[in-house]
């Protein structure tokens, strides 16, 4: 027994069972499904659809519901009422794919309108199952104008202009002329006129606004309506532009006399996003230009060394701004206050000679080297000493210079980032001959390698340990704002037993806080209640223990707009291609006579051969362990009576 205990036997046993089949109902709940147009009476005609099927009173499956919205969750058909913002027919296709080893057929009631997601109608083919289709809404081409799309990038930058498409749909106005407007705060910032020369057509209207002040700032597309329009609540379509301030403050300071100084100046004014101010040293504390009072420069260039001892107090404030250091001879004073943090490479001759450039690191691995591609050795020459190196062991050489037609590894060209903060440093000097010069390539190549130095330099480096997304920039009063957020600890490590607060406040409204949920591998998530129509401001503040890590700030827009009311046209063509696609059948709201003798007929009502196998362990068993003990305590004292071994 002891033996048949360890060697584990089963019993196996099998029956078969007939089981209902089951059939997943998806239920549209999407607004447009509640538009009352032509024949169809909105949640009325929906509701009566429901009760002629009678899903419940059927006896022969199992019916399991669900909602279609910008998501498929498990629903109730009691709670039907049509105010999801927007629909994503892949949605449950993809859901019918994964539950096909379930479910015998799928049942889809929807007008077939998608505002989000992809075409469904070829996934439909990867079906194991067939998809019946129940089309509801109306057909008919009502009188009406709408904002279909606007298209603009969400993202715009101070000072520059920014391109606004605004796709503008009609039917029933062919030869027609509207106004379309762009609005902010019910302000017109520009009106364009646009006409409809054909039933149908769509037409864009472009608009061109100039960016002038950050943050995140609410835009609108306004169509006047026109006579007789079915309705006027799809005229308008509200969206957002974050604009961030791309502006680079540069300070450069000339401490000689050079036409590098102008060469290297009229480069930085090219680039829009550029503020310079310059400064040009006479010697003593005297400049000819008056010092910027109270600013806060991204960048601060500083162009030669001044010849003798001198104590500048600006160069006190180089320990926390990005600096680019360029030179114009080799000899520099040792002694000179603040030029110690600007020099990261040094020379062991002051002898200077006519050099070239050669990169020493690959094109992709710095973004300062990001360079049209020509021969170097073409160039007009450089001056630099010879025989230098890096002083900085945290800082990256990019270029080394080429004497006498020899590639060496002595750089002239190095950068340095450390934390936040980056520096750069050039030792070669005649950067004006290369601008000078009659091939077109040269001057190009020499004003993007100073472009990128400038910009890659002024640029703040993202170390931050907090960031904090919202999903989208705009949202609807009728779905939940949801904002995503990582956190690192200052290792560079996912940080998982933080603690995120977030504090949420309205325009002139007063502050609520949250704190966001741990999702695992330093991520976090918050689900905000649905809010009021506005612009919203949130600040996030990570702590573990009395550690404070870090903070953000950003914005997040409101808006009581729904892309569901741009179509209201029911597309018959999708849902029947989903139908025939896998199989299925398609079927209007009004005309559902067949439906359940369609299923019937298609064996789909038909109770499923289900095989339920039975393994028993006795082991797993009380009464058995009980007999093993029994005859185990049996053996044992009839032994000891008898004594025997």
């Amino acid at each position: 027994m002891v033996l048949l205990l360890l060697l584990n036997p089963y019993f196996y046993s099998s029956e078969k069972k007939k089981v209902k089949p089951k059939i997943s109902v998806f239920l549209d709940n999407s607004e447009s499904t509640g538009i009352t147009k032509g024949n169809y009476e909105g949640l009325r005609s929906y509701n009566d659809l429901l009760s002629s099927l009678a899903f419940s009173s059927i006896e022969e499956a199992d019916i399991n519901y669900f909602s279609i919205g910008s998501d498929v969750e498990a629903f109730d058909p009691d709670s039907l009422s049509a105010v999801e913002i927007q629909t994503d027919l892949s949605a449950p296709i993809n859901t019918i794919l994964e539950m096909e080893d379930e479910v015998k057929a799928a049942v889809i009631i929807s007008d077939g309108i998608i505002t989000y997601g992809r075409n469904p109608s070829v996934s439909a083919f990867n079906s194991a199952i067939p998809i019946f289709t129940i089309a509801i809404g109306d057909t008919t081409n009502v009188r009406d104008i709408s904002v279909s799309n606007v298209i603009t990038n969400a993202t715009g930058y101070t000072n520059s202009n920014h391109i606004i498409e605004a796709e503008i749909t009609q039917s029933g106005f062919a030869n027609n002329t509207v106004t379309v407007s762009l609005v902010s705060n019910d302000e017109i910032i520009e009106q364009k006129q646009i006409t409809f020369e054909a039933d149908g057509q769509v037409v864009t209207a472009e608009f061109e606004l100039l960016l002038e002040e950050a943050g995140l700032k609410q835009y609108e597309i306004r169509v006047q309506p026109l006579p007789d329009e079915w309705t006027d609540s799809n005229n308008e379509q509200l969206f957002s532009v974050d604009v961030i301030d791309d502006r680079f403050k540069i300070l450069h300071i000339a401490f000689q006399v050079h036409p590098d100084v102008k060469a290297i100046r009229s480069i930085i004014e090219r680039g829009e996003t550029n503020e310079l101010h310059t400064l040009t040293w006479l010697g003593g504390n005297r400049f000819i230009e008056e010092f910027p009072s109270e600013e806060e420069f991204n960048l601060i260039i500083i162009h030669g060394a001044p010849y003798s001892i001198q104590n500048f107090e600006f160069l006190s404030e180089l320990n926390d701004t990005p600096t680019l250091f360029f030179e114009l001879s080799s000899d520099i004073n040792s002694q000179l206050s603040g030029f110690d943090l600007l020099t990261l490479i040094t020379s062991d001759t002051r002898q200077a000679a006519q050099v070239t450039l050669h990169p020493l690191i690959d094109q992709n691995a710095h973004p300062v080297l990001e360079l049209p591609e020509i021969d170097l050795t073409d160039l007009p020459p450089l001056y630099a000493p010879l025989r230098t190196s890096v002083l900085d062991l945290q800082a990256e050489a990019l270029f080394a210079l080429r004497y006498n037609q020899i590639d060496s590894d002595y750089p002239v060209i190095s950068v340095l980032e450390r934390g936040n903060l980056r520096r750069g440093h050039v030792v070669s000097w005649g950067w004006y001959r290369m601008l000078q010069s009659t091939n077109k390539d040269h001057r190009v190549f020499t004003a993007e390698l100073i472009t990128n130095l400038v910009s890659w330099t002024a640029s703040n480096p993202d170390d931050r340990m907090l960031r904090i997304n919202p999903i989208k920039q705009v949202f609807n009063t009728t779905e939940r704002p949801v904002l995503n957020g990582s956190l690192r600890n200052e290792r560079g490590d996912p940080e998982n037993s933080g603690i995120i607060e977030v504090e949420l406040q309205r325009e002139g409204g007063s502050a609520r806080t949250f704190n966001m949920d741990h999702s695992g591998n330093g991520n976090y998530r918050l689900n905000i209640p649905r809010l009021s129509e506005g612009l919203y401001e949130y600040s996030a503040t990570a702590r573990k223990g009395n550690r404070q890590l870090d903070t953000q700030n950003g914005e997040f827009l409101v808006s009581n707009t729904s892309s569901e009311l741009s179509n209201t046209t029911r597309n018959d063509g999708l849902l029947r291609s989903i139908a025939e696609n896998s199989g299925g059948a398609f079927f209007t709201y009004d005309d559902i006579e067949s439906f359940w003798n369609t299923l019937e007929s298609a064996s789909m009502l038909e109770p499923q051969i289900q095989v339920e196998e039975n393994y028993f362990f006795p082991v797993r068993s009380l009464p058995w362990f009980m007999l093993v003990l029994l005859l185990l305590g049996s053996e044992w004292m009839l032994r000891k009576y008898y004594s025997l071994p």
